[in-house]
C-alpha cells in the first residue's frame, strides 16, 4: 500500500494523513438542553491501511481503561502509520457519569444490545440503544476492534478468545495470542447482543481485553499498551513483529471459576496485586468476609484450583452484598501452553 494522500472519516470526524482529530458523535437532547454526545479520537495515517477501532466503558463503572488509551494515543506515532487508528474512550457516558454499570436512566446493559440500528421512525428504542447506533456504525467502519472492560473495585488483566476449541489453533485464538497478554481465555462468548459478537458477525477482527481496575501496576497498564500496538503490527499497520511472550496460558472453556460472594459484609484480602496472574496452590487463602458489627468471619475464600491464577481480583478492603464478584480464577494445571 502507498501514500495516502485523501482525508480520512470516521464517523464525523476528519483527519488528514498524520493528523489526530477529535470530535463528538450526537445521539440527542437529554432534558437539561444539552446533547448527549459520543467522543471520538481519530489518528490518521500517512499510508494506506486497515482501520482499528478501540472500545471502552460500554459499562459506565469500567473507566479505569482510560487512562491506558491516553497514554497509548498521546503517544502513538502516525509518522508512517498505515491506516487508521480510532478510540472511543466512553462509549456510555451517561453510565459513566453516574459510575454505574448499566445506563441509570433506562436500566439497560449496553454490551447487550448489539447491533442497534435506526430503523423504525416510531420507536427509535430507548437511550442506551441510541447510543449504541453510534458504535454499532463505528464498528461497521472499521476493519478490527478492541473492546476493553476493566473491573470497578477490582483488578483484571487477561484476554478472551472467541473460540470452542482451544486446541485448534484457530484465527480467533492467534488473535489474542498476538496481544501478547500472559493469560488467554479461550470459550464461547457467553452473551449475545456485545460489540464484539456484532463485529465478529460481520467478520471482522474482534478482541474483547480485560484491564484495568482500582489498581493496576504500571507493568500491567505497559502490556496493555503494547499490546495494542502489538495488534496494529500483526495487522501490517506498523513495521516489526508482535512481542509476545516465549510462552502464553490458555484457559480453556469450563476452567475458569468465577467466585461470588455467598454473604454480605466486609472483604479483606489475603493476596496482594503481585499475585495477579501468578499461580497459588489450591487452598491457599484468597480472602474473607467479616460482620463488621460482631466480628465474626461468616466466609473464606480459598484458591478452588490445583493450580489457581487470578485473572480477576479483590485487593483492597470493600463493603461486600451477597453475590458480589471477589475473583476470578483460572485453572493452570490444565492450560494450555503456547510456546512461542
Amino acid at each position: 500500500m502507498g501514500v495516502f494522500m485523501g482525508i480520512r472519516k470516521f464517523l464525523n470526524v476528519e483527519a488528514k494523513p498524520g493528523e489526530k482529530q477529535f470530535g463528538q458523535v450526537p445521539v440527542g437532547l437529554l432534558p437539561d438542553g444539552n446533547m448527549l454526545q459520543i467522543p471520538v479520537h481519530l489518528a490518521a495515517g500517512t499510508e494506506d491501511g486497515p482501520t482499528i477501532l478501540i472500545t471502552n466503558a460500554l459499562h459506565g463503572d469500567a473507566l479505569s481503561v482510560a487512562a491506558t488509551l491516553m497514554q497509548f494515543y498521546t503517544g502513538l506515532n502516525t509518522d508512517g502509520l498505515k491506516g487508521s487508528v480510532a478510540v472511543i474512550p466512553v462509549c456510555n457516558p451517561l453510565a459513566a457519569a453516574a459510575n454505574r454499570r448499566h445506563t441509570p436512566q433506562d436500566g439497560w446493559n449496553m454490551n447487550r444490545v448489539f447491533p442497534a440500528r435506526f430503523d423504525n421512525p416510531y420507536n427509535p428504542g430507548w437511550v442506551t440503544q441510541q447510543m449504541a447506533v453510534v458504535i454499532t456504525e463505528a464498528v461497521d467502519q472499521c476493519d478490527l476492534v478492541m473492546d476493553f472492560h476493566s473491573g470497578s473495585d477490582t483488578v483484571i488483566h487477561y484476554i478472551y478468545a472467541r473460540t470452542t476449541d482451544p486446541d485448534a489453533h484457530d484465527a480467533e485464538l492467534e488473535l489474542a495470542s498476538m496481544y501478547g497478554f500472559k493469560c488467554i481465555y479461550a470459550g464461547t462468548p457467553a452473551f449475545s447482543g456485545t460489540v464484539t459478537d456484532y463485529a465478529a458477525s460481520q467478520g471482522k477482527g474482534a478482541l474483547l481485553v480485560e484491564h484495568g481496575g482500582i489498581e493496576i501496576p504500571q507493568e500491567k497498564k505497559a502490556e496493555a499498551i503494547r499490546g495494542i500496538y502489538n495488534i496494529m503490527k500483526y495487522k501490517g499497520m506498523l513495521p516489526g513483529k508482535p512481542e509476545i511472550p516465549a510462552e502464553q496460558l490458555v484457559i480453556r472453556d469450563k476452567q475458569r471459576p468465577l467466585l461470588r460472594a455467598r454473604n454480605g459484609g466486609f472483604f479483606v484480602p489475603d493476596l496482594g496485586i503481585e499475585h495477579l496472574n501468578q499461580p497459588v496452590p489450591k487452598g491457599t487463602a484468597l480472602g474473607k468476609i467479616i460482620n463488621p458489627y460482631t466480628f465474626e468471619v461468616v466466609e473464606s475464600l480459598c484458591a478452588p484450583c490445583e493450580e489457581t491464577i487470578p485473572l480477576m481480583m479483590k485487593t483492597l478492603p470493600s463493603v461486600m452484598y451477597p453475590g458480589d464478584y471477589t475473583y476470578i480464577v483460572g485453572e493452570g494445571a490444565t492450560a494450555l501452553r503456547l510456546k512461542n
